[in-house]
């Protein structure tokens, strides 16, 4: 699994990538949300394209779509799970990253490390589907 794709979604909305910036993804990508419910969710590539990562249920959003690669994350020691979901088997979350821990210094750490090193790139922006 180390060989792995990973994807997680971008807001385009947010402007937290710009590539004319350096680094050009704010590290926000990687930041839970108070509607996290679970710790931060990824996208397995083995199940899902960035493109079907990339719609949303919320009419006329567009994402980018960040792409990491799962044995990166390991090595700097930033674990990621598989978690299926019902009609979702590429689901996996980082369990390093939740609402609740976002605001520590490890996991502003752990945040910045997958913008700032670990993606190898940033696909998008895609349409509204």
């Amino acid at each position: 699994m180390d060989d792995e794709i990973l994807y997680r979604r971008v807001p385009v909305s947010m402007d937290w990538y710009d590539r004319e910036k350096n680094p050009p993804l704010n590290y926000f990508a990687f930041r839970p949300t108070r509607n996290d419910k679970t710790p931060l969710s990824v996208y397995r590539h083995k199940y899902k394209t960035a493109q079907q990562v990339a719609a949303s249920p919320r009419p006329g959003a567009r994402y980018y779509v960040a792409e990491l690669r799962a044995g990166d994350l390991r090595s700097k020691g930033i674990n990621v799970v598989p978690a299926p979901r019902p009609g979702d088997p590429g689901h996996a979350e980082i369990p390093n990253l939740s609402y609740e821990n976002k605001d520590t210094s490890r996991a502003i750490e752990i945040q910045k490390t997958l913008a700032e090193e670990l993606c190898l790139r940033v696909h998008g922006p895609f349409p509204p589907m």
